[in-house]
């Protein structure tokens, strides 16, 4: 009878070792803060005096990000949102290495609906698709008057994240993502002069993400 409660007991606490180090329903939503490093290989087309020049663009990038996934409830279809900022290390435009040192952050934000995967009770797959926007704004001394150029553009953003929960509010988060870009817009200000052209630009870039979350 003895052997018998000692083990019961012993199964108690052993359970609820496992509930609180192993949660069974550890919360879907999350939000947290992520190290980014990015490829980015497009084509820039122009018109030159009637003449179309393609120009070859690779940038490598790295940066953070706060990004995270909202869930209705226990719904497998939620929102994910992600805003963060990356800078230029790396920059090659046609045959010739560019100087990065002086480049500024480039800003990014995105939206993207996300449907999930439990794999295990501990292991979520998120795929998402939505809309991404970047803006980087440069200064350039032209003349003696300074020229601010700004790049804008909207983009195609398509997700994989891999959720690993470590408890019921804590979780690493992992994942992929590509972009295309639908519009680029460059704007060059100065003074009370501004100038607006829209860019032919062609390409993608692949991005890779880790950080930590927080489950609520």
């Amino acid at each position: 009878m003895y052997e018998g409660r000692t083990m019961k007991k012993l199964l108690i606490v052993l359970g609820l070792v496992s509930v609180a180090l192993f949660p069974l329903s550890a919360s879907p939503s999350w939000i947290g803060v992520q190290g980014i490093g990015s490829y980015k290989q497009e084509t820039i087309t122009s018109n030159v005096v009637g003449t179309t020049i393609d120009e070859e663009h690779t940038a490598n990038l790295a940066g953070l990000q706060i990004a995270g996934t909202l869930y209705p409830g226990e719904s497998p279809i939620g929102i994910g949102f992600q805003f963060g900022s990356v800078k230029t290390y790396a920059d090659k435009r046609g045959s010739s290495e560019m100087d990065v040192s002086e480049y500024p952050l480039t800003w990014n934000g995105g939206l993207t609906g996300k449907f999930r995967a439990s794999l295990t009770e501990m292991l979520a797959l998120e795929i998402g698709a939505g809309l991404s926007y970047a803006r980087m704004a440069q200064t350039y001394d032209i003349a003696g008057s300074d020229v601010i150029a700004t790049l804008n553009t909207l983009s195609l953003l398509t997700s994989a994240d891999l959720v690993v929960h470590l408890g019921d509010k804590l979780a690493l988060v992992g994942g992929v993502g590509a972009s295309f870009p639908l519009n680029t817009q460059a704007t060059f200000t100065s003074g009370s002069i501004e100038y607006e052209r829209e860019l032919d630009v062609k390409g993608y870039t692949i991005s890779g993400q880790v950080g930590v979350a927080l489950g609520f």
